[in-house]
């Protein structure tokens, strides 16, 4: 947001320099993006009155003009098409200097000398206006000094405000915020605004048919208006703060928009069918004209204000063509409302259209301001413009809002900020943001106003005592704690093990967002009898692809490798550490449970001199569980059959640890595969990581390495082939006694000659004692 500082200075009294106030507002929470000076390098330029047109002798479309700048004339040429006897205009005589460091001389255009120019608002950076002179109003005199009365030089700053700040989103949000930290007095603007007895209850009527999204409306009416441009020291105004000037109806709409943070909007009376207002939801297939000249197709979430024919404006985003303020409008309906900022952002977003009101509405407006604003463009719209204000405001309001009642106990304050800030100095602080504040008891008792969304807490008041007691002036100290400061905890230094692990395997780490969209559970597991559910959904995702917390890590996996393999990146081996949020009974928090998956698709190893290509499948899966396994002092896990929707029948199967099942692994299921336009080689585990943790030893035991050298025994045994490898290895372990080191199966065996429905198991075992 652009605001000016000759405008700010209206509101409250600045004594700082702008480099002084700019620290000062950094280090209060208000970031500065920039500083731009309007017309620092202007000089030498004079207020100017035109005495005397003639025609050019030797061109058609210039004319020659005779100034007066209070005692000296000057002969010049122009082609402004606006320039006449007895209008007063800047004028840059020879050697003055205009804004952007332009020097002006004399010269001869069509041999006649012109001494010096007349100016238009562009060439004074006022706005992008060059269609003529520009012509000066108020109480200014031939010869005055151009930049007094325009109000140069001027500084813009340029702030970024934060979302939780809707307040500061005006000139007087910013002065009220910038008396704040200076200690200075915040002044409200003064007007006195005179009505006519016809009552504005008769001219218009206004219906709230959708009060949750509009809870109030006000209509002011004003008559007899004469549209023309407004004058200068507006427009200034206006283009300083980055909006182009119209006409004086529309230029006060959005100079009290910029002035007080509340949106206006200006409908021609008499093209309001039946003079009656209806705010509503839109109907399926309505359409309409905004201002700017698109034709917008409606949905049921829209807000629009309508009149008896149909939509008029859509509700806090822009007006509708049909109603606008042309130059024959005559009688004025304003409006000044107070709109559901997710309503307002909902169709600002799905429509891809911003204007400074949806800026504003989607951040929250101050409901209590929509009657003062519109009184404030009223008294505007009279003085300017010419108009007749009806007595009243018609306010359509479906509820109150009354201020929010917070409890400080500045005790507790002190002990958070680790400073003495005394009850006093707590009082006035609160009071210096516009804040009501009452002594009760052993706290303060404090009234929010409605201008301050963000404050609905305590902490929240103590974040401002903090923000205008200056941070530089909170003592630094370090936190209390009964753990060993700088060091890691003992599920930090396993979760560093894990991924050093894996990452020496070749794995790379993937970082994903926590939300997936619909698509992965429907065709991962439509039944949930792996991810479960209903998922948690988002209020207001910002896509269908990231409109639900993730059930589980592999979505996130899979979409990775599917962005690899568009670009021709094949091998592909990932993990990622993260929580999945699985929901709970009622309204209670998910349950945030912390997760390792894997995910290796492509050639574990490329063919090479002296050796052959070896894709990664099943096995080489089952390998790298294993190692991590052992890394982390587990033993070794045990696998076991289980039925996973999106897995590979024949590998699909549970992870064990201990007797608790930790997880799943296997190969990608074809036709999901297929669904997701995948490979099927594609090998997925999934561990839940808390068991992991729980079962890492805090200490590993030493064993002294034998002296005495191994004795190596191969083993083949038949058996059924229902029975499986793992608990033939279980076996053997048992059997083998605390003697046997190692047993490893080297191969399987099936013919004929062992017998229909018979495999032959092939263990290498190693046997070894330290005595």
């Amino acid at each position: 947001m652009k605001v000016s500082w000759e405008w700010l200075r209206e509101f409250v009294d600045i004594s700082l320099s702008v480099d002084e106030l700019v620290d000062l507002l950094i280090n209060t929470g208000t970031s500065v993006e920039g500083v731009e000076v309007r017309g620092e390098e202007a000089r030498g330029l004079l207020v100017a009155q035109v005495v005397e047109v003639s025609p050019h002798p030797y061109a058609d479309h210039l004319l020659l003009c005779t100034v007066d700048t209070g005692g000296k004339r000057w002969k010049l040429v122009t082609g402004a098409p606006n320039v006449r006897v007895g209008m007063k205009a800047p004028f840059a005589p020879p050697g003055s200097v205009l804004p952007g460091g332009k020097r002006v001389e004399a010269r001869t255009l069509r041999g006649v000398t012109s001494e010096g120019m007349l100016l238009s608002e562009r060439e004074l950076g006022l706005s992008d206006d060059h269609q003529g002179i520009m012509e000066l109003d108020g109480d200014v005199s031939p010869g005055d000094d151009l930049q007094r009365c325009l109000g140069f030089p001027d500084v813009v700053l340029d702030l970024e405000i934060t979302p939780n700040r809707p307040d500061c989103l005006s000139v007087m949000g910013m002065a009220r915020e910038i008396a704040a930290i200076t200690g200075s007095r915040f002044q409200h603007p003064y007007f006195s605004l005179e009505e006519v007895d016809e009552p504005a209850e008769r001219a218009v009527r206004i219906t709230l048919a959708d009060p949750d999204l509009c809870p109030r409306y006000v209509a002011r009416v004003i008559d007899g208006v004469i549209i023309g441009p407004s004058p200068w020291w507006m427009r200034r105004r206006l283009s300083a703060c980055g909006i182009r000037p119209i006409n004086n109806v529309v230029d006060i709409t959005n100079y009290v928009m910029l002035e007080m943070g509340q949106p206006l909007h200006a409908f021609d009376y008499h093209l309001v069918r039946g003079a009656q207002v209806v705010v509503r939801r839109a109907r399926p297939g309505e359409r309409m004209m905004t201002l700017d000249g698109v034709e917008r197709e409606l949905e049921g979430d829209d807000l629009l204000i309508c009149d008896l024919s149909g939509p008029i404006a859509l509700a806090g985003v822009m007006g509708g063509e049909n109603t606008e303020v042309r130059e024959d409008t005559r009688r004025i309906l304003l409006e000044s409302a107070h709109f559901d900022p997710r309503a307002i952002m909902r169709t600002s977003r799905r429509l891809g259209l911003s204007t400074e009101a949806s800026y504003r509405f989607e951040r929250g407006v101050d409901p209590a301001s929509c009657g003062t604003a519109a009184d404030r463009a009223a008294y505007l719209m009279a003085k300017l413009a010419g108009g007749r204000v009806l007595r009243g405001r018609v306010d359509a309001r479906a509820r109150e809002f009354e201020p929010r009642r917070v409890y400080l106990r500045p005790d507790r304050a002190r002990k958070i900020l680790g400073a003495e800030v005394q009850d006093e100095q707590m009082a006035t602080i609160l009071s210096s943001l516009q804040l009501v504040v009452e002594r009760e008891d052993d706290r303060l008792r404090v009234e929010v106003p409605t201008f301050r969304f963000d404050l609905e807490r305590e902490i929240d008041l103590v974040e401002e005592i903090a923000r205008i007691y200056r941070y530089s002036r909170i003592p630094s100290t370090l936190p209390r704690t009964s753990h060993n400061i700088g060091r890691l905890t003992p599920g930090q230094v396993v979760r560093r093990r894990m991924r050093r692990a894996l990452s020496g395997k070749g794995l790379r780490e993937a970082i994903n967002y926590s939300f997936v969209g619909v698509e992965w559970r429907e065709i991962l597991d439509p039944g949930g009898a792996y991810l479960g559910g209903p998922p948690i959904k988002l209020r207001n995702p910002i896509s269908e692809e990231y409109s639900e917390l993730r059930l589980s890590l592999l979505p996130g996996l899979l979409s990775s490798l599917r962005h690899n393999l568009n670009r021709d990146m094949e091998d592909v081996f990932l993990f990622e550490i993260g929580r999945v949020f699985i929901p709970q009974e009622g309204e209670k928090q998910p349950l945030e449970e912390e997760r390792l998956a894997i995910l290796l698709h492509g050639f574990w190893r490329r063919k090479g001199w002296r050796r052959e290509e070896e894709r990664a499948d099943f096995f080489t899966l089952k390998g790298l569980v294993e190692a991590l396994f052992h890394e982390l002092g587990l033993g070794e896990p045990v696998l076991g059959e289980k039925d996973v929707p999106f897995l590979r029948p024949a590998t699909s199967c549970r992870v064990q640890l201990g007797g608790l099942e930790v997880g799943i692994m296997g190969t990608l299921h074809p036709i999901v595969a297929g669904r997701l336009e995948l490979p099927s080689e594609v090998q997925l585990c999934e561990l839940k990581l808390k068991p992991l943790l729980d079962a890492v030893p805090e200490v590993v035991p030493y064993q002294e390495i034998p002296r005495y050298p191994a004795a190596l025994m191969d083993l083949a045994v038949i058996v059924d082939e229902r029975v499986k490898v793992g608990s033939v290895l279980e076996e053997i372990r048992r059997a083998g006694g605390e003697e046997l080191r190692e047993v490893r199966l080297f191969d399987l065996y099936r013919s004929e000659r062992l017998g229909e429905g018979k495999k032959s198991l092939a263990f290498s075992l190693r046997f070894q004692s330290t005595e």
